[in-house]
């Protein structure tokens, strides 16, 4: 056997587009360069442009930092976010360093600073209010996959949880912890796993925070294509009198999806979802949204492309009835 080796080229350009009708356009564009220091390392800076999300972001990763199956991450971002709920422009760096276990399960713990300005509606008479914060945060992360694939998973389970301890340094200061859990399960219903029955639980906590005291943008929202479909992004959860998402200091989220493939290539999904943000303390399960809808399924070899069509079960009103995701791999 002879194997010939050859180095890949030290440089490369990636470029998108996405258009949603409730986000609203954005393109980006990633320059990477490879082995700057001579050690396998990976820096690229992304630069992206939305009516969302803007933001120029480097970042430098060393594989195997320290010990095999460790990798460290360094990065810093420039953006500008808008949404319904708030508006925040700022700079922060960030680090990061993951331990693999087996080949999809993970351990990260980082650090982050963040100096922003954030704009968000005062509840008592609806103003804009505007709050320059510098916050500081510790992460914790751990990822337990015992699914049989990272992008197409039809039996075992995946269990992640995260802790993130932190500080709002400004007019006055907070210490809290964010918590979330997220937990997913896939059962093959007969012997070649065509049909699979996929369930998934996540539930969220904020400790020693409320609102207002935890700012707009640290909030739990919920809604949208990786939360519960049928609703718009930060759609689900309690809302200020001119209609502000409100956000919330604990999350509840549960889907559950049917999936059979058809033929070799297409398949499709029946799936519910439902979901709640409470503002004070536990959920509110009374305010419960919950969706439903039909996808399909068409695949690409390495992982399916899903087109989901989804509306709310109890339709408010202002609401869209029909909610339309096109992504790459199952929704979870």
């Amino acid at each position: 056997m002879v194997v010939s080796l050859a180095e890949r080229k030290r440089h490369s350009i990636e470029a998108g587009a996405s258009y949603s009708t409730t986000d609203g356009a954005g393109v980006e564009a990633r320059w990477t360069r490879y082995n700057v220091l001579g050690r396998a390392d990976t820096l690229s800076v992304l630069g992206r442009l939305s009516d969302k999300d803007s933001r120029i972001e480097p970042e430098l990763t060393l594989p195997h930092w320290r010990r095999a199956q460790q990798t460290l991450r360094l990065g810093a971002a420039a953006y500008d976010i808008t949404t319904d709920a708030f508006d925040e422009t700022g700079f922060g760096v960030r680090g990061d360093v993951t331990r693999r276990y087996g080949k999809t399960s993970y351990v990260t713990l980082g650090a982050s600073l963040d100096a922003s300005r954030n704009q968000e509606t005062d509840e008592e008479d609806l103003s804009s209010l505007g709050r320059d914060l510098v916050t500081a945060a510790i992460l914790g992360d751990v990822l337990l996959d015992r699914s049989n694939d990272p992008l197409d998973p039809r039996r075992g389970w995946r269990l992640s949880a995260r802790a993130e301890p932190t500080v709002i340094l400004g007019e006055e200061n907070l210490p809290y912890l964010r918590l979330q859990v997220q937990g997913t399960a896939y059962l093959p219903l007969d012997r070649d796993a065509r049909t699979v029955a996929a369930g998934r639980l996540r539930v969220g906590r904020i400790i020693n925070g409320t609102i207002p005291e935890v700012p707009a943008s640290r909030r739990f929202y919920a809604g949208g294509g990786g939360s519960v479909r049928g609703f718009s992004y930060q759609g689900v959860g309690p809302r200020l009198d001119d209609g502000t998402p409100r956000g919330g200091t604990s999350l509840f989220e549960a889907s559950a999806e049917f999936r059979r493939e058809l033929t070799t290539k297409w398949g499709f999904a029946l799936f519910v979802d439902a979901g709640s943000v409470g503002s004070e303390g536990a959920v509110d399960f009374d305010e419960l949204a919950v969706g439903a809808g039909l996808g399909v399924r068409y695949n690409l070899g390495f992982a399916p492309i899903r087109v989901d069509i989804a509306t709310p079960v109890a339709r408010r009103r202002g609401q869209s009835p029909i909610q339309v995701y096109i992504s790459i791999g199952q929704s979870f």
